[in-house]
């Protein structure tokens, strides 16, 4: 029993329609034909998942994010091949898009060779360097094109250290029990409670305790051209402050190991109370704290009263040679007194400083602390006024103390350590002021602006000082949450993830066009031109005549005639020209023919036609097709071919 050949090369004919005995059929299937439509459910999905990521911040912690910073490389090659495949979906639905309507097209119309090749180029993609200009150009720009979706999906997926924001909890100082923050006697080992450990020293006398720290910090407080000074934190932590510190930010490395314990903490920001200390210093012509000799040849008395002196005037004794290295500071020491002023004295060696006076303001304010943990910067920002967190004021009064107690244990025989410190921030000053403004400024002015500095540098630094010894040895301290930022994986940037959307979104509705346009690619045949195996049987079914119509084109020498430029290749062989189309049998079976065959002679004339041994080059002349060379050879200008195969 004999079977028929599974030959699928049919045209939509309403006879061909019909499933034929054999099994064959002249259509596709439904999956045959949509199958590589259905891929866009993949890219649509995606495109409309990385834009609800980008408009709703998601991203990605986790192990994915420490497996894609610890394999970079992988990461990379698995983004490449992604964007390949999804490019790939998007480039088989246009390039099936351009094939259906000319499939459809070429049922309807005849086409030139050169017009199939260019078809052919475009829905594969592929360059063809022997296609003439007008049609290279065309195929090169679909080509160009091809290569957009892929490089689009790869920056909308590829993944970039982004942030994303959580909540964690780290420990404040409270000052409802302030027992420990007092004066402490001078005396060697009465200094009050300390602690030490790997993240440093903490106590509450830092007028003793930390004497380099203050002393730094005097010094670097009018930094040359630095609008935000950066100076270190006074423990083992790291941490440094961007600007200003105003007293807070003393959890930060010690109370903080909820966050900071997280390797992907990036940083946080929280609010906490404080005093934002306003620092103002003058010339007191007539203050009465004045340097003076005493019975002891190396004893110098720092006394007399203070604008908020109370019930006796200020005493403290300093040692030096001749009192001209002198600087001392004089506080109220009455517990009654606000505690507001600084009055200095100093001897001969540090007269700039002499009879200077400042008053320190502090203000109860909440205030925003930022805190980066990768460079380990702490920033701080005031908000806004609070009610007075420390009534009794132990704090401020107890801090402002220490400024005598400081520039008396800095002071020795030949010279002040601290009238040092505080030159320095003069100096820096000074310099800073000339670099930045040709404006004038006198020599007090600059010394006013130096000491302001490092006064309120070192009350901010002290304050600090205070909070971490209530956090760290007192232990008295409560919760407070804080807005964390992780490091995590970011997909894509914004306006590749838009570009691609907007691509994907072309594609579907240049599908759904199509699909209407052509009542779902109603008369889609089984003939693909794409298809060798198609294009030799439809070839051979159509008999000689295309062969017959490309050797007539040939000249006397056996070359072709040249018609066109090319760009790159061979120059034209004029084999483009010819026109064929597809014609179908009774039983729908695909034949490629020429124009102006058998099919078309009723109907067209002055076409070359080669039959049964005969070219016909017009409307009444015949001849045999071993005497059209010669004749067309011999008699060029008599017997011309049709202009049809000229174009």
């Amino acid at each position: 029993m004999s079977m028929s050949p599974r030959q699928f090369t049919f045209l939509p004919t309403v006879n061909a329609r019909k499933k034929r005995k054999d099994g064959r059929t002249a259509e596709y299937g439904h999956w045959i034909r949509y199958s590589t439509f259905y891929g866009l459910l993949i890219t649509t999905g995606l495109a409309s998942t990385l834009l609800a990521a980008d408009t709703f911040k998601w991203r990605v912690t986790g192990s994915f994010f420490i497996l894609a910073n610890r394999f970079p490389s992988s990461v990379a090659l698995t983004v490449q091949l992604l964007a390949a495949f999804f490019g790939l979906i998007h480039v088989a639905a246009i390039c099936r898009l351009i094939n259906y309507a000319l499939r459809i097209r070429l049922t309807k119309s005849s086409v030139t060779l050169d017009v199939l090749r260019t078809w052919v180029d475009m829905s594969i993609p592929r360059i063809d360097w022997d296609l003439p200009l007008r049609f290279f150009f065309p195929v090169l720009f679909v080509v160009f094109l091809s290569l957009v979706p892929a490089a689009l999906w790869a920056g909308s997926i590829t993944p970039f250290i982004s942030r994303a924001v959580t909540s964690g909890t780290l420990l404040l100082p409270s000052y409802e029990d302030v027992s420990f923050i007092k004066e402490y006697p001078m005396e060697i080992g009465n200094t009050g409670p300390s602690l030490r450990n790997s993240k440093g020293f903490f106590g509450y006398s830092p007028g003793t305790q930390q004497i380099g720290n203050l002393l730094s910090s005097a010094a670097a407080a009018s930094s040359i051209g630095k609008t935000r000074p950066v100076h270190p934190k006074m423990d083992n932590t790291q941490f440094s402050f961007k600007g200003r510190s105003y007293g807070v930010g003393a959890p930060v490395g010690l109370a903080d190991v909820a966050i900071s314990g997280n390797k992907q903490a990036a940083g946080y920001i929280y609010q906490e109370e404080g005093y934002l200390t306003n620092v103002t210093c003058i010339y007191n012509s007539s203050s009465q704290f004045q340097l003076s000799p005493t019975f002891n040849a190396w004893i110098y008395a720092a006394s007399g009263n203070l604008p908020d002196s109370i019930e006796s005037p200020e005493y403290s004794s300093y040692i030096g040679i001749d009192g001209k290295a002198i600087v001392a500071m004089g506080v109220s020491h009455s517990e009654s007194s606000a505690r507001r002023y600084i009055a200095i004295t100093t001897g001969e060696s540090y007269r700039f400083l002499n009879n200077t006076q400042c008053e320190l303001v502090f203000t109860p304010t909440l205030f925003n602390v930022t805190v980066d943990l990768s460079n380990l910067n702490i920033t701080v920002n005031p908000i806004s006024t609070v009610p007075d967190f420390n009534p009794q004021r132990n704090l401020t009064r107890t801090m402002v103390r220490q400024f005598e107690l400081l520039s008396n244990d800095l002071t020795n025989l030949y010279v002040s350590l601290l009238g040092d410190a505080l030159n320095s921030s003069i100096a820096a000053y000074n310099m800073s002021r000339i670099s930045a403004s040709r404006d004038p400024f006198t020599e007090d002015e600059a010394t006013l602006a130096g000491l302001t500095n490092s006064i309120t540098a070192m009350a901010d630094d002290m304050l600090v000082s205070y909070a971490s010894a209530q956090v760290m040895v007192g232990k008295f301290f409560t919760s407070q949450s804080a807005v964390v930022y992780l490091y995590s994986l970011q997909f894509g940037q914004r306006a590749y993830i838009y570009a691609i959307f907007t691509l994907n979104l072309l594609i579907l509705l240049a599908v759904a066009a199509e699909a209407i346009r052509t009542h779902g690619w109603r008369d889609l045949g089984r003939f693909n031109y794409l298809d060798p195996r198609d294009l030799i049987i439809a070839a051979s079914r159509g008999g000689t005549d295309v062969a017959a119509a490309a050797d007539a084109l040939a000249a006397g020498d056996g070359k072709k005639i040249m018609k066109h430029v090319w760009l790159l290749s061979d120059p034209d062989e004029g084999n483009g020209a010819l026109g064929v189309r597809l014609k179908g049998d009774e039983d729908g079976h695909v034949s490629i023919v020429l124009v102006g065959g058998d099919e078309d002679r009723a109907t067209r004339t002055g076409i070359c036609h080669a039959k049964a041994g005969y070219i016909r080059l017009g409307k009444h002349v015949s001849i045999p097709y071993h005497r059209s060379i010669t004749a067309m050879t011999q008699s060029p200008r008599n017997h011309r071919i049709p202009n049809k195969f000229q174009r």
